[in-house]
């Protein structure tokens, strides 16, 4: 498994991975649309977007973007079904989190669901802990995690 950043043959992939990963939990709304089809316009605004290729086909892909007061937020986990528990999902997110703190970040944070323990169990592993709810972008949101920097 390698982790790459953002090429545009793998866009659909990230698209692609992160609907059916929406349409599985939850219903896709407005934002995940303008997210994921913009995701090169993000990503010229200083978002990043890292992948896991195993043999050429994405296997997880993971999304950070820089948001105020040096935070930056992690966004459109994904991880192919069929490679949950290969440890590419921690790969692409340690990927974004080393991004974010290569470009100055202070605090990481997460929105999230507690419905998706596997998540919340990855989050938890990497230091992420809960705080009071702020950016309510999403009907799906029932928890908010951060991560300071030292």
């Amino acid at each position: 498994m390698e982790i790459v950043s953002y090429q545009k043959q793998y866009k659909n992939d990230f698209i692609d991975l992160n609907l059916a990963w929406l349409n599985k939990y939850f219903k896709i709304e407005k934002n995940d649309l303008d997210m994921l089809n913009g995701v090169e316009s993000l990503i010229e605004q200083g978002a990043a977007v890292y992948f896991a290729v195993d043999q050429e086909k994405v296997i997880a892909t993971c999304m950070i973007i820089p948001r105020e007061n040096c935070t930056w937020e992690i966004c459109k986990l994904a991880t192919n079904e069929k490679y949950q528990g290969n440890g590419a999902g921690s790969a692409v997110l340690k990927a974004c989190m080393n991004h974010a703190v290569e470009h100055g970040a202070k605090k990481l944070m997460i929105v999230s669901n507690r419905i998706l323990t596997a998540a919340m169990h990855l989050y938890s592993k990497m230091g992420f802990y809960e705080v009071p709810i702020d950016n309510m972008e999403y009907e799906r949101v029932n928890i908010q995690l951060e991560l300071k920097i030292k």
